[in-house]
């Protein structure tokens, strides 16, 4: 199995029943924040997952997946473009998630409908 393959078969199945289960809730606002934590996450996580894989504490299967590389400081550092995919699909996820939880403005949960 490629990791585009694990995506494709576990992922992205996750995020759409997600999006299903919080499609009357997610408002244009939920979107802006997800996109300002995928940033985050790619900020944070790149450097070290690069680093990880440059010193060989962890490596892919090139074979099984794209690889992205970028020559920085002497270093050719590379990562599967599958892996950026993991770490936007992971927040989403989680962000989706959470939102599936929060209350909703203007329900509430007391007996008899009385806030």
């Amino acid at each position: 199995m490629t990791y585009l393959q694990f995506h494709l078969a576990f992922n992205l199945p996750a995020l759409v029943v997600l999006l299903w289960l919080v499609r009357r809730r997610l408002r244009a606002v939920h979107w802006k924040w997800l996109a300002v934590l995928c940033g985050i996450v790619l900020v944070v996580t790149t450097p070290w997952d690069n680093w990880a894989v440059h010193r060989r504490i962890w490596d892919f299967d090139w074979q099984r997946t794209t690889p992205v590389e970028v020559p920085l400081g002497g270093v050719r550092w590379r990562l599967p473009l599958e892996e950026y995919a993991f770490f936007l699909i992971e927040t989403v996820l989680v962000g989706l998630f959470t939102l599936l939880f929060l209350p909703v403005p203007g329900k509430t949960d007391a007996p008899g409908g009385t806030r």
